[in-house]
C-alpha cells in the first residue's frame, strides 16, 4: 500500500467542495504524497511547509502566504507538520481557516521502518518526540475548536497510512 493509494476518486470527489484543505499528520507518515497527489487532482496550489522551515520565521511567513491565497478566495492545499502549529495559531489570531482537514494515522513502528528505510535510524528517537509534541498541539487545537463557535469547525478525515505488516503493533 502506498499513501497516494488512500487518495480515491471518491475522496477526491468530496474534496473538491472546500476551499482550504490542510494535510497533516507525524513525520514518515505519507502526508506529502498525499497533498500532492490531491493538489494536482484537484488542480490546486499546493502549500508544503518543509519549504518554510529555513526562514527566519518560517510560521508566520507560512501562513502569510496561505493567508494571502485564501483573502482572494483561491482554492489550495496545504501540507507538513508546520500545520499544526498553523492551525492553533490561525485559530488564536483568528486570520486562518480551513474547510478540511486530512490527518494521516501511522504506528510507530511504521514510522520507524521509514526512518530506518531511509538510512535515517539515527534520528527516530527525535522524530518521536517530535511527533509527541505534535500531538500536544494537535490536542490543544481540537480544545480551541470545542471551546470556540461551531462554525469554524471544519470536516475531518482520518487516513490510516500504517503499513499492513505492522497493523498488529497499533
Amino acid at each position: 500500500m502506498k499513501p497516494t493509494d488512500l487518495v480515491t476518486p471518491e475522496l477526491i470527489q468530496y474534496c473538491f467542495q472546500f476551499n482550504t484543505i490542510v494535510v497533516l499528520g507525524y513525520t514518515k507518515t505519507g502526508k506529502l504524497p498525499i497533498a500532492k497527489k490531491l493538489a494536482t487532482e484537484l488542480n490546486r496550489p499546493l502549500f508544503i511547509s518543509d519549504e518554510y522551515l529555513e526562514l527566519k520565521d518560517p510560521l508566520d511567513t507560512f501562513i502569510s502566504d496561505v493567508t494571502w491565497h485564501q483573502r482572494r478566495g483561491n482554492q489550495i492545499v496545504v501540507e507538513g507538520t508546520l500545520c499544526f502549529r498553523l492551525l492553533r495559531k490561525g485559530l488564536e489570531l483568528s486570520n486562518f481557516n480551513t474547510d478540511l482537514i486530512i490527518k494521516t494515522d501511522c504506528n510507530e513502528e511504521t514510522i520507524k521502518y521509514f526512518y530506518n528505510q531511509d538510512n535515517e535510524s539515527h534520528k527516530i528517537k527525535r522524530a518521536l518526540s517530535f511527533n509527541q509534541g505534535l500531538n500536544k498541539i494537535w490536542n490543544e487545537y481540537r480544545s480551541m475548536l470545542l471551546n470556540g463557535p461551531r462554525s469554524s469547525v471544519p470536516q475531518y478525515i482520518e487516513l490510516t497510512t500504517t503499513l499492513p505488516e505492522f497493523s498488529y503493533f497499533s
